[in-house]
């Protein structure tokens, strides 16, 4: 089984999500890679993060973890990262991901609703979605957005 370490980042206002070419149009997710032999989970997130997106984790906090069989056994350990909203500037690895963006809370609050993955014509913009319920990555992203939700209720 190899760890996979699955995070997702934030500038404090924004989340990062990506794409991989092989997810279904219109999918965004958090970021994940496998643990290299001897790294920390903390070395994972810090390296992956700054391979894919290029960008600098400032801090950490761990979520949760999750057996994931697909496509290959995976056992994956869940964090939140955040990074300066002012070096937030996002440069994509096209040989990690297809793609990777900003979110506001609007925008992942749309996504969340969306239960069924959207059937778009090729030549319509996809609509935003994010995994099912069930995958953690879903559980980090409705977790971001409740933090988001709580953060403007104390304003």
């Amino acid at each position: 089984m190899a760890p996979v370490a699955i995070v997702l980042v934030s500038d404090g206002k924004r989340c990062l999500l990506g794409r991989q070419a092989s997810f279904p149009r219109g999918m965004y997710s958090a970021l994940a890679g496998f643990c290299d032999m001897g790294e920390t989970l903390e070395e994972t997130l810090y390296r992956e993060v700054a391979e894919e997106v290029g960008l600098e984790v400032e801090s950490i906090r761990y979520s949760g973890s999750q057996h994931w069989p697909f496509p290959q056994s995976s056992f994956m350990v869940a964090c939140h990262a955040t990074v300066s909203p002012d070096k937030a500037e996002v440069n994509v690895d096209h040989t990690e991901l297809e793609d990777a963006r900003w979110f506001t809370l609007e925008e992942v609050t749309n996504a969340l609703k969306i239960k069924t993955p959207p059937r778009n014509p090729k030549e319509e913009t996809p609509t935003l979605w994010v995994p099912p319920d069930y995958a953690i990555a879903n559980r980090l992203i409705q977790e971001w957005v409740k933090d988001q939700q709580l953060s403007l209720a104390g304003k």
